[in-house]
């Protein structure tokens, strides 16, 4: 059986990501932090469904945490063929009244989460010459966003970090690359009025909003491909 810890579990996305490398054979650990009830629940739900799936807790903008967190899921299923970093948070406001705090919580949740722990897959998959590294960035990580000039830098630098990476760990055998979703229907998306929303939707050349579950089919591809590295997918309906 192999193995996927996902984080951000516990959030749309997550979860959709986990339930379908779930849904294809995968045991997982599902990891939640301060909504850590939702990925508790989303494991005992695979459970039940005759799935393997433990869920895993911990803040991931501090290190110790990651290497504990990566830790309780190979004790829990055995080494993880691929992690998918997750984990993340959004802030939109002007760049001007971004605050230390709101960058340093940016970072720590977006980036740092995805470093730390992909060096402790990289150490257990260098091992055993074997592994893929799934990052999952935003449409705004390529192009940039007004009003979400952080977030956009932070998801660019998940990117970079996907870029460096890959080159690192190719000839352990081992992939890494990134999913960049664009609009994606979620309750992230809660604040957008329906005329906000139709608007959005107008400016995506096929006509809609994305699915959580099409990103994680995106997650999945990039996973089980193994000559494709270092390379970013775009799940944005053609929206850039």
């Amino acid at each position: 059986m192999k193995t996927a810890l996902i984080t951000g579990a516990s959030g749309e996305i997550g979860a959709a990501i986990a339930r379908h490398f779930a849904g294809a054979g995968y045991g997982v650990a599902a990891h939640g932090a301060k909504h850590f009830e939702a990925a508790q629940a989303l494991a005992a739900s695979l459970r039940e469904s005759g799935r393997t799936a433990v869920a895993v807790q911990g803040d991931l903008s501090d290190p110790e945490t990651c290497a504990r967190v990566f830790s309780e899921s190979e004790a829990a299923l055995g080494p993880i063929d691929v992690l998918v970093n997750g984990a993340g948070m959004s802030l939109v406001d002007f760049f001007d009244a971004v605050s230390p705090a709101d960058w340093s919580a940016l970072v720590g949740t977006n980036l740092s989460s995805a470093v730390w722990l992909s060096q402790c897959a990289a150490r257990s998959m260098i091992r055993r010459k074997a592994g893929a590294i799934v990052n999952i960035s935003s449409i705004w990580g390529v192009s940039g966003a007004a009003m979400e000039v952080a977030y956009s830098a932070v998801k660019a630098g998940m990117l970079g970090m996907t870029r460096a990476l890959a080159l690192e760990l190719a000839p352990s055998g081992i992939t890494v690359n990134a999913v960049a979703p664009g609009y994606i229907d979620t309750k992230m998306n809660a604040h957008l009025s329906d005329a906000d929303k139709a608007a959005l939707c107008a400016e995506i050349p096929l006509g809609r909003a994305g699915t959580p579950f099409e990103v994680a089919a995106a997650a999945r591809f990039l996973a089980e491909s193994p000559y494709i590295t270092g390379e970013t997918l775009v799940v944005s309906g053609g929206w850039r």
